[in-house]
């Protein structure tokens, strides 16, 4: 798949399915970018007040909306990284959002009552950070980067700004999520 904006798939309607995000309250809309991407968006009013956590980690960036995971707010331009087994005590997208998110393996659901997160979260605002000269590493496999760099295999890339994603070993100019497939 070449270059895609991801706000032409919102124009064309976003294509995918409705799924039941577990623990949540009501559907959201998820297509599947490639193999490990995919874009949801949550509809205003979406919440999920179940408590519990996922056995893989999970990566995602904010295009638009508000999103709020365990009491962190995220913001458009925000990437997240939240390790396998992360409790997660609450979410809500009070306006609705749109988010693309990459999981590092099964996304299976286990629920808990425990009450507070128990493991570390990131929340990175990736239009304004500064990055070190050999890029950012925002969690296992990902890094933020400046500087266009070719790499030995194809990765998913999303360019901070004009939210473009690609599939690819050239990465484009500007500032660049780098994610390598796990």
């Amino acid at each position: 798949m070449g270059t895609m904006r991801l706000i032409d798939l919102l124009d064309a309607g976003l294509p995918g399915r409705d799924v039941l995000i577990p623990g949540s309250t009501v559907p959201v809309r998820q297509a599947r970018l490639s193999c490990s991407a995919s874009i949801i968006r949550f509809p205003p009013g979406w919440t999920r007040p179940r408590r519990g956590h996922y056995l893989a980690g999970e990566e995602f960036v904010l295009l638009e909306g508000e999103l709020r995971v365990s009491g962190v707010q995220y913001a458009p331009g925000h990437h997240a990284w939240l390790p396998a087994g992360t409790l997660r005590h609450s979410g809500a997208a009070p306006g609705g959002a749109l988010v693309i998110s990459w999981f590092a393996g099964t996304a299976a659901w286990v629920a808990s009552d425990l009450d507070e997160p128990d493991g570390p979260s990131l929340r990175t605002p990736l239009e304004a950070v500064v990055i070190p000269a050999g890029g950012l590493p925002l969690g296992p496999s990902s890094a933020l980067r400046d500087t266009p760099v070719t790499l030995d295999r194809p990765a998913e890339m999303v360019t901070v700004g004009t939210w473009t994603w690609e599939l690819s070993q050239l990465m484009p100019g500007g500032r660049v999520l780098v994610r390598r497939a796990t």
